[in-house]
């Protein structure tokens, strides 16, 4: 016997066993009775055991043919209960779904744009330093910040994101609030480097993750550079530079080529980018 006999041969044996015949058969499963036949015998050589009288009238099972439906009547049962129980919706495809902190923010305070409990997909947020790796299957959609590269990966531009100068409306009396710098490996990000090259010798406050300045910014103790669609969310902040065209950056989502046409995938991605090409902006909150 083989060591990995499929179920599709199982499958279309217990059709024709339940058929009769042939004819019966390719009309109930819609595969050809050629087909049927000759996966038939190849069961029976996988077996090493004949299955089936083949007769004018039809086909009738031998003594081992019956036994084997015995088996395969228990098997469709609970394939029928496990198809049941998928329908159901209690079955639904986690999507990881990694981006950088502020990012993960602006999905989470904007869910109800591209997900609610009745679709057939749920989210899992990531956010992390680390690039996680679409190629690998680590995530399922990534949000970058450029077209992906690599040919077996799939990209769709969703908008681009700039950043902009931000302070308190209010600030304490002593004058103008110093900058937040950034260190670790945020230092040597673009807004990182940006900071210490234009700002750096006013830097009073510094921390290794940008979303930790943010209530430091609104509460005037400090400038710093936040993405605008973070600032522009806050009424108690005020922009007070341009958007700084060197950080400038295009916004995709990028899947695996392979991937990408799964349902769960294509629904998640297509909701995913009507909403961002929408541009949102964070949930400002109290």
């Amino acid at each position: 016997m083989k060591r990995n006999m499929g179920w599709e041969d199982l499958r279309l044996f217990l059709a024709v066993a339940k058929a009769g015949g042939l004819s019966g058969a390719a009309e109930k499963t819609g595969v050809s009775a050629a087909t049927l036949g000759r996966r038939v015998s190849s069961l029976e050589k996988s077996l090493n055991v004949r299955l089936v009288e083949r007769e004018a009238r039809g086909y009738q099972l031998t003594a081992e043919g019956r036994d084997l439906l015995l088996h395969l009547e228990d098997m469709d049962q609970a394939a029928r209960s496990i198809a049941t129980w998928r329908e159901s919706g209690r079955v639904r495809r986690r999507i990881r779904i990694s981006a950088g902190g502020w990012t993960s923010r602006l999905l989470i305070d904007n869910i109800a744009g591209f997900w609610s409990p009745g679709s057939d997909w749920v989210p899992e947020f990531l956010t992390d330093l680390r690039n996680r790796d679409v190629a690998r299957r680590q995530i399922d959609i990534g949000v970058r910040n450029g077209r992906p590269k690599q040919a077996w990966l799939a990209g769709q531009k969703v908008g681009h994101v700039e950043h902009a100068a931000y302070r308190a409306r209010v600030v304490p009396s002593g004058g103008e609030p110093g900058w937040i710098g950034l260190v670790e490996e945020e230092a040597h990000f673009p807004t990182g480097l940006w900071l210490k090259e234009n700002h750096g010798e006013e830097v009073d406050i510094t921390v290794n993750n940008a979303t930790l300045a943010l209530s430091l910014v609104r509460k005037g103790y400090a400038r710093m550079l936040l993405p605008t669609f973070v600032g522009d969310a806050y009424p108690d902040l005020l922009r007070i530079t341009d958007p700084v065209e060197s950080l400038t950056t295009e916004r995709w989502l990028v899947m695996h080529q392979d991937e990408r046409h799964e349902p769960a995938v294509r629904h998640a991605v297509s909701a995913l980018a009507k909403m961002l090409k929408q541009n949102p902006l964070l949930s400002p909150g109290p």
